[in-house]
């Protein structure tokens, strides 16, 4: 069993997607704290920051906790969208179906937003993964990762590169979960969207990965 994970992010990059097809189960965060400049509000579209409003102070808010104006906010995106987007290659294919996704959208939490975004794109790119939300948890870390995998009964936990500054292997070690690292080969650092407007074949962008070498006899 492999399990992926990844906070409530704001239709996040293609290391996201890939996560996600590569597992058998992707947990999704929405315990953890909100980082007023981190990607749950934003991402980057054509190499530029796009964002949403949040309400209120959020300084160690959890983002399950997140409100955002549910008549503004996708008003706001959609916005951002078209002047990104419209003349793009694939922009009449996919373009008024995202539009559409973003007005459907009814929610005062960001969480809720966000979810409702990667339910859409998921399956524009009929990625089969089931999604869990994780449980609220009772530690912090890794060592929350570590359990919530072995509540799944994880055998492979599949995490991010950037994971390898902060993750304390111990712990999964201690849960018997063997921990694998992406190997996904980013082609752009934006949104998804940017992968589905400029791609013949998105997924095939999403499912690249770095060629392992392989040593040969001297």
């Amino acid at each position: 069993m492999i399990i992926a994970g990844h906070q409530a992010d704001l239709l996040p990059d293609t290391g996201f997607w890939h996560q996600m097809a590569k597992a058998d189960l992707f947990d999704l965060s929405i315990y953890d704290l909100f980082q007023p400049r981190g990607f749950q509000r934003r991402v980057m579209m054509r190499g530029q920051w796009a964002s949403i409003p949040v309400i209120g102070n959020t300084t160690r808010t959890p983002i399950s906790d997140v409100r955002i104006l549910p008549e503004q906010s996708p008003q706001v995106l959609s916005a951002l969208i078209a002047e990104r987007y419209e003349g793009a290659r694939y922009w009449n294919k996919f373009g008024p179906h995202i539009l559409d996704m973003v007005h459907e959208i009814r929610t005062e939490h960001l969480w809720q937003f966000n979810l409702h975004l990667i339910l859409g794109i998921r399956e524009l790119l009929d990625i089969r993964t089931p999604i869990s939300i994780a449980r609220r948890p009772k530690a912090r870390g890794s060592a929350s990762v570590a359990r919530r995998m072995k509540q799944y009964n994880a055998t492979t936990y599949l995490a991010g590169t950037a994971g390898k500054a902060y993750m304390d292997l111990e712990e999964f070690d201690d849960a018997g979960i063997e921990v694998k690292w992406s190997n996904h080969r980013a082609v752009t650092g934006d949104s998804i969207l940017s992968v589905l407007m400029d791609y013949d074949d998105p997924m095939a962008v999403v499912m690249a990965e770095h060629r392992v070498r392989v040593a040969t006899p001297a």
